[in-house]
C-alpha cells in the first residue's frame, strides 16, 4: 500500500495539483467577527481579499482541530497504514501540534509521521510535492520522511509586504519586529528561517523590492525549482516568473496565489518567492 500524504491549507497548492498528486489538505480557517470560513472550501481568494480590504475588523485565523485531523487520517486508513503529514511551522501555528495529537490517538491503527516543515506556503509546497512524487514512485515511509526533512534545509523563502500592520496585529511578526517604527514609507523584505519571520532589508518602492527578491533568489546555488506567490498583484508575479524563466530556462517556475490564512497575516499586497536548491 502506498504512503499517503497529508498537509494543511497554508501550503497554497491549487486543488488541481493536490488532486493530481493525491495530497489530502486539512483546512485552516479565517474568521471575520462571527463568520468562520474554511480555507479552500467556504471562501474564494477573491472574496477574501475583497473582505480584507473593506472590513473594519481584521480577520483572525485558527488551526484545524484534533478532530479535523482524525477525520482525514481515519478516511485514509481504509486504504493505507502509513501516512506522512507535513505542516506549517510550529512556531507560526498550532496546526502541527494538533496533528501530532491526532496521530498519537491512532497509533495502534496506522503509522502516522507528522513533520514540521519549518516553513509555510511556497516553501512547504516544495516539500509536500516532493513527498507526493516519492510516494507515487513507490518510496517507503522512512525514505519519504528523509526526503522531506533533508529538503527543509534547501528551501528558502523571501517576501515583501506592502505594510507590516497585518503581520503585527496577527502576532506572527517574529524577529521582523525590529522593522517596526519608522517603517511606514518603506517596503519590508522578510524571510522565513528556522520556522519564523526574519527581517532582511527595507527598500523605498515596490519595484525596488521586487528587484531585490529576484536578486536574492537568483544568488542561491543549485536552483532546482522556483515558486512565485502573490495575493492580489498577479501582474507583478507574472513579471517575476518571466524573469526567472529567462534566467533559469531549465528550472521549473511555478506561480501560485497566496490563500486567505497567509493573506490575513501578510496583507493583500504580499508577494514572495520560494527557491528549492538541489543537493550538493
Amino acid at each position: 500500500m502506498a504512503v499517503k500524504i497529508v498537509t494543511d491549507s497554508t501550503v497554497d497548492l491549487s486543488p488541481q495539483v493536490a488532486h493530481e498528486l493525491g495530497i489530502s489538505i486539512v483546512p485552516l480557517s479565517v474568521i471575520f467577527g462571527n463568520d468562520v470560513y474554511r480555507e479552500g472550501i467556504d471562501i474564494s481568494h477573491d472574496l477574501f481579499y475583497d473582505k480584507l480590504t473593506r472590513s473594519k475588523v481584521l480577520p483572525t485565523t485558527s488551526a484545524p482541530s484534533v478532530g479535523d485531523f482524525l477525520a482525514v487520517y481515519e478516511s485514509l486508513i481504509n486504504g493505507t497504514d502509513e501516512i506522512i503529514s507535513i505542516h506549517v511551522s510550529a512556531k507560526l501555528s498550532a496546526t502541527y501540534n494538533n496533528a501530532c495529537q491526532a496521530a498519537e490517538l491512532l497509533r495502534d491503527r496506522a503509522r502516522i509521521e507528522v513533520i514540521d516543515s519549518r516553513s509555510v506556503s511556497l516553501g512547504m509546497g516544495f516539500q509536500v510535492i516532493a513527498a507526493a512524487r516519492a510516494a507515487d514512485g513507490g518510496a517507503g515511509l522512512d525514505q519519504i520522511k528523509t526526503i522531506v526533512e533533508r529538503g527543509a534545509d534547501r528551501v528558502h523563502v523571501v517576501f515583501v509586504l506592502d505594510t507590516l500592520e497585518y503581520l503585527r496585529r496577527g502576532g506572527r511578526i517574529g524577529r521582523a519586529r525590529a522593522f517596526l517604527g519608522g517603517v511606514l514609507r518603506v517596503k519590508p523584505i522578510l524571510s522565513l528561517r528556522d520556522g519564523e519571520v526574519h527581517p532582511e532589508e527595507r527598500v523605498r518602492t515596490m519595484p525596488q523590492a521586487l528587484e531585490r527578491l529576484y536578486q536574492l533568489c537568483l544568488a542561491r546555488p543549485r536552483i532546482r525549482e522556483v515558486a512565485v506567490g502573490y495575493a492580489t498583484t498577479a501582474s507583478e508575479a507574472e513579471v517575476l516568473r518571466g524573469r526567472f524563466a529567462s534566467a533559469l530556462p531549465q528550472v521549473n517556475i511555478y506561480v501560485t496565489r497566496i490563500g486567505p490564512v497567509i493573506g490575513a497575516h501578510a496583507g493583500p499586497g504580499v508577494i514572495g518567492v520560494g527557491v528549492m536548491e538541489g543537493e550538493e
